[in-house]
């Protein structure tokens, strides 16, 4: 269950976000890629999102264990990531914050995307720009003034000393006009004028985990879907090199190195080892189709692999950029995202032997385990202890992983060519650490840093008149219509009823793990 503080959402005015996953939530509520929500509900204080349970943790713990993934088992969780990512795609949504740790591991070792705190589909109701309009026109219109904290106060002060000196050069007229209420033309419901007026056709937001942000992402540029599919290729490279290419010690540094990735992309050619700090095992070279996908995932936006129609949105947006006005007509008009954007991904050489349809019936490469006393939670240990606990690494859980590695060392042949020396001149100095040492040593920073109460960011929330006042009423107004409760039977559980009695799903190692 997903606990949700009301009143620190509110201080960082994350309405339209809340709104957003809510609403993601339950129209997913089919999807066998998507993580099912049962439930939601508020009280006064707390948002709850009810959520199947994941026994298998996330993708995330799986690489903490592994450290680095044979290139087919890479391959197999790829391809199920990328079915997530689409799902997502084809409902209009972008996901924005895609990594291991928002993939988790279903009781059949399958994945499920997670955590759509950030997605974005361009609708009004899920833009925060609606909601601080709607109030701070209110407040105009009965001429209502609110001074704010000392900061705010410190702020207009300055702003008017500015007037004054404006106002003899501009006629007096420097602050006329700065609050007028927009009118609106039209006739009809204001929601329809919303609907029809109000949608976003980019996202524009930086938002999302440094590491994995794609450039447009990072200049403030207006971007699409296609900026999930970067973080696709990240996610690769992760897998198979054990950290992420751009990685630095610093967040504004991992931002420039992938502003210049053409200069800091770099394929390692040392031998690679899978759980290094315990087994050992030599894995085979990276594949030169492999490398050709990174590559070309990792690309700046107009060039990623990725459905052509996106291409459309790179004349809107090259338009917009000009200052140029566009025809309103389908041929010019963006897109926030397209529906089965992966074609051209899916249909790449690396996934040549990739039954796509079929996926979600093959047997994964690891699947959960919960032996009799052992805690249900064990696969959501904090880092540090799954990385040093070596009962995790049960062997019957890793039953496909041991076949894939005999066939792998057994010989490669078509796509699994190995690459060729890549010069190591620019290579990051990141390479040669331990992800997993990475990891723990964030881990434990988090934990002892202190939490600081963070200044509101809605100036009616820092009044110290009213402010309290203000978060007490929007704390039972602001998320009315939230709760849900997910139908007795979704048209996914019957379907995964009716999956169990196939044969080639009943495997000893599937039904051990929902036994």
């Amino acid at each position: 269950m997903k606990v949700i503080r009301k009143s620190d959402m509110l201080r960082n005015s994350q309405e339209g976000h809340l709104r957003a996953e809510r609403d993601f939530l339950v129209a997913s509520e089919n999807s066998r890629w998507v993580v099912p929500l049962i439930s939601a509900f508020q009280d006064n204080n707390n948002l709850y999102l009810v959520m199947e349970y994941m026994v298998g943790g996330d993708f995330l713990g799986l690489l903490l264990r592994e450290d680095i993934l044979d290139e087919n088992v890479a391959k197999w969780y790829l391809a199920e990531m990328i079915l997530c990512i689409e799902e997502a795609h084809k409902m209009n949504w972008i996901h924005r914050d895609v990594k291991p740790d928002n993939f988790l591991i279903t009781s059949s070792g399958h994945l499920k995307i997670s955590d759509f705190g950030l997605a974005f589909d361009g609708h009004w109701a899920h833009n925060q720009t609606y909601y601080n309009e709607q109030r701070y026109g209110l407040l105009r219109n009965l001429d209502l003034h609110i001074k704010g904290d000392v900061q705010d106060v410190e702020e207009e002060k300055s702003r008017q000393d500015a007037r004054k000196i404006l106002e003899p050069v501009n006629g007096g007229g420097a602050a006329r006009g700065r609050y007028q209420t927009r009118q609106d033309s039209g006739n009809g419901p204001i929601i329809d004028w919303l609907n029809r007026e109000q949608r976003r056709e980019f996202a524009k937001s930086v938002v999302g985990t440094s590491q994995y942000m794609a450039p447009e992402v990072i200049r403030g540029e207006s971007y699409d879907g296609r900026c999930d599919w970067w973080s696709i290729g990240i996610i690769l490279y992760e897998c198979l090199y054990g950290c992420t290419p751009f990685f630095c010690d610093n967040r504004q540094a991992t931002k420039a190195r992938i502003l210049d990735h053409t200069r800091w992309l770099r394929f390692p050619p040392e031998q690679r080892y899978a759980r290094p700090n315990i087994d050992r095992v030599p894995l085979m070279p990276v594949s030169r189709n492999a490398i050709d996908l990174m590559m070309r995932l990792l690309d700046e936006r107009q060039d990623r692999l990725s459905a052509k129609r996106y291409r459309e949105n790179d004349w809107v947006l090259r338009d917009k950029a000009a200052g140029a006005r566009r025809n309103r007509n389908i041929n010019t008009t963006g897109h926030i995202v397209y529906p089965n954007d992966a074609e051209d991904i899916k249909s790449h050489p690396f996934f040549r032997n990739i039954q796509w349809s079929q996926l979600h019936q093959t047997r994964p490469p690891f699947v959960p385990r919960v032996h009799g006393g052992q805690p249900i939670t064990k696969y959501f240990d904090d880092e540090a202890e799954i990385m040093s606990a070596s009962d995790h690494l049960d062997s019957s859980s890793y039953e496909a992983v041991g076949e894939l590695l005999v066939s792998n060392l057994a010989g490669r042949v078509g796509e699994n060519e190995t690459t060729p020396l890549v010069q190591p001149a620019a290579r990051q100095k990141s390479i040669a650490k331990p992800a997993q040492a990475l990891f723990a040593k964030s881990l434990q920073e988090m934990k002892r840093r202190k939490r600081e109460k963070k200044r509101p960011r809605d100036k009616l929330l820092r009044d110290p008149e009213v402010g309290r006042t203000v978060l007490e009423i929007r704390k039972k107004g602001a998320f009315v219509g939230y709760t849900y409760r997910r139908p007795r039977f979704s048209l996914q559980d019957l379907e995964d009823k009716i999956a169990i009695t196939r044969p080639h799903i009943t495997r000893a190692g599937v039904v051990a793990a929902s036994a």
